[in-house]
């Protein structure tokens, strides 16, 4: 998964397939209930995967990962038994954790927090190491609806990021109203961070009042608190996934 993690690589083999079948209907996967689902960890040196028998489930993104002495643990979004790949309309993704233990050969389980959610992030200087903090989007379209007329803001998003503090077993949200929309958000270290929430938290959010975006920036370490900076922007910006910012041209000076 990253290349701090000795091990190597991290996967998930869900009971999900393609199903050519139903593509006239729109749709392209479905689950398969005789498939076992799994999760493989590869020797980073190079040999087989060590394959771990997991309940019914779907990673949907992964948080982070890391060793912990002869454990691989992975925070995950995770989608529980029943979920239904076709629509995911009455799916609640949690956040959860999975030790892998390679001594034992067997999976733990552990539950972080029950808000729905997804699109999670974390600070990138932390990523294959142990950390303290991760943020997600609490997201719309995997709670059930509240009844007729439920005014939902915008297809697969809500109105509110989070902050989970893992070591306290905490987390915050910034809302921005029932009907706004915000995307996944991405952190920004400062320019010489003290601590790792040290930096900003940045986001495309819908603004229903100027049918626009905004490109709303929060301090991570004031979660709650108002903006930094809020910038409106005259279009509306959709609601992408897995952004990432870069200072300068990635790519160097071009012919």
């Amino acid at each position: 998964m990253d290349r701090h993690l000795e091990c190597g690589e991290f996967l998930f083999d869900a009971p999900v397939v393609f199903s050519a079948a139903h593509l006239p209907t729109g749709v392209r996967f479905v689950g398969d209930d005789s498939h076992q689902a799994r999760v493989g960890v590869m020797p980073r040196a190079g040999g087989e995967v060590r394959w771990f028998e997991v309940a019914p489930s779907l990673v949907g993104h992964t948080l982070n990962a890391y060793e912990d002495g002869t454990d691989v643990v992975v925070d995950i979004v995770r989608h529980p038994e029943g979920f239904d790949i076709r629509g995911f309309g009455g799916s609640r993704p949690t956040l959860d954790r999975w030790r892998v233990d390679l001594a034992a050969g067997k999976v733990r389980k552990d539950r972080l927090d029950d808000r729905i959610r997804e699109f999670p992030r974390v600070n990138s200087r932390c990523a294959g190491r142990p950390y303290r903090y991760g943020y997600a989007a609490a997201v719309e379209l995997y709670a059930p609806p509240t009844g007729p007329g439920d005014p939902r803001p915008d297809t697969g998003f809500s109105s509110a990021l989070l902050k989970h503090d893992l070591v306290r077993g905490t987390a915050e949200a910034h809302e921005f109203g029932r009907l706004g929309a915000v995307g996944e958000g991405v952190f920004v270290p400062a320019e010489l961070p003290v601590a790792e929430d040290d930096g900003y938290v940045m986001a495309y959010v819908h603004d229903p009042e100027h049918g626009a975006a905004d490109l709303v920036i929060l301090s991570a370490q004031d979660f709650t608190g108002e903006p930094v900076a809020c910038i409106h922007l005259p279009v509306r910006v959709p609601l992408g996934l897995h952004g990432n910012w870069v200072p300068g041209d990635p790519w160097g000076p071009r012919p």
